[in-house]
């Protein structure tokens, strides 16, 4: 802000016309009593008739709004004392007890506590640290009598570097960017039209977007995604995406809708899928949906089931559960289109890391109505046999992503056919 200056003779008479008495009426209405404190340049006064006047001035002008911690400069300004309107052009300078704004023009609108700046408009902050930057912002004030809660709002892509009041100081702030915004008091903002919001550890995208740090929520809509800040971490994709937050710490995100999700290892697709996340790395997850079976995909295995809960803690891969006509099958490699499955009422599959730490298959149990079909290599032989088992529970252990034993229980049968053989000589 301009440094005030003391008031000079000339000014005061400005000063004094500049302020003269409006009609009751509009008295009544004003919460914001203008009183200019100095000018650089000549003022001339228009009587409008009805007790209005219009008052002009160049050459700077100083003022502020009596009683308040409020005030501007601008290198000149009109007063429109019927439309209760003071704008300032060039170089404005505007600040309160919550904001300090630049722009090339504005308008301040008294009655209603409204400031519409334009022309290279930044804003920031005092409390929080957050600053907008935009071709045009309007401010509308927190004012006794006129609303509870501050309110900006930008349009034409505004630039947000936003904080919560929340945030410690000196804490990264969530960068925003969207074809307009809107924030309610210093926790909770709404934008719109190709919404982009990323910190280090958090990258999101949609339509449009809300996010309330005051109560630890985000919603994003429409082709929306969200990302940790890992190159190896998690991505999920849906119509709509929820997360919640602990303080800055993202701690839980919902895809839903055509739901995607990708990890270093897996894949998963399913209605919704849900992922817990503490300290930006998955450590659980659930997917289900009614359209879609929930399916996750690795590049040797693959799980269906109506419903799925997975155990990742650290972002490592150690369970997957599927729940509801369950099925797991195992490809010994991307050439194989007819891959060895196991189904069942449900079915777990368990990992184990291997010597580079990447997770492979363990074992695969099924548990009701279990089914298996899998192929068995006698020693030298060209092509495998095939086995199809039945039993109440079925156990299939592996080692390196390779079928080792089967053991099945309970009300047991199955069919085991031996292919032609074609021994090497």
């Amino acid at each position: 802000m301009t440094p005030r200056r003391g008031c000079v003779l000339a000014c005061m008479t400005a000063a004094v016309a500049a302020a003269a008495p409006a009609p009751a009426h509009a008295q009544a209405s004003r919460t914001c009593f203008v009183v200019v404190d100095r000018t650089g340049g000549s003022q001339r006064q228009v009587d409008q008739g009805g007790g209005y006047v219009h008052w002009y001035s160049g050459g700077g002008v100083w003022a502020h709004c009596r009683g308040e911690p409020t005030r501007w400069y601008s290198d000149s300004v009109a007063w429109y004392q019927n439309l209760d309107r003071f704008d300032m052009i060039g170089n404005v300078d505007f600040e309160d007890a919550t904001v300090e704004l630049e722009a090339e023009r504005a308008s301040y609108f008294l009655s209603q506590e409204r400031l519409d700046a334009s022309g290279n408009a930044d804003l920031r902050n005092v409390v929080t640290g957050s600053r907008l930057r935009g071709p045009i912002i309007t401010y509308y004030r927190q004012v006794a009598g006129v609303r509870d809660t501050a309110v900006l709002a930008a349009s034409r892509r505004p630039q947000i570097e936003y904080r919560s009041e929340r945030d410690s100081a000196g804490a990264e702030p969530y960068q925003i960017v969207a074809d307009r915004v809107e924030f309610r008091g210093n926790t909770a903002a709404r934008a719109w039209g190709r919404v982009t919001i990323d910190r280090s550890d958090f990258h999101a995208k949609g339509d449009s977007a809300r996010l309330d740090t005051g109560v630890g929520s985000g919603l994003l809509t429409g082709s929306a995604q969200v990302a940790g800040g890992d190159r190896e971490g998690y991505t999920l994709d849906g119509r709509d995406v929820r997360f919640r937050l602990d303080g800055r710490d993202v701690t839980w995100v919902q895809a839903e809708g055509e739901a995607s999700a990708r990890s270093a290892e897996w894949h998963v697709e399913a209605d919704t899928v849900a992922f817990d996340l503490e300290n930006d790395r998955v450590q659980a997850g659930q997917a289900w949906g009614d359209s879609t079976r929930a399916r996750a995909v690795s590049a040797a295995n693959t799980i269906v089931a109506d419903s799925l809960a997975i155990d990742a803690p650290d972002q490592v891969l150690r369970e997957v559960r599927g729940i509801g006509t369950a099925r797991a099958s195992s490809q010994r490699d991307s050439l194989d289109t007819d891959p060895d499955w196991v189904a069942g009422d449900s079915v777990t599959a368990s990992f184990a890391p291997d010597s580079a730490g990447r997770s492979t298959l363990a074992a695969i149990i099924a548990i009701g109505t279990a089914r298996a079909r899998y192929r068995v290599y006698p020693e030298g032989a060209e092509e495998p046999d095939l086995s199809y088992s039945r039993g109440n529970r079925i156990v299939a252990r592996f080692a390196n992503d390779q079928l080792l034993r089967v053991d099945i229980t309970g009300a047991t049968d199955g069919v085991y056919l031996e292919a032609e053989r074609r021994r090497r000589p």
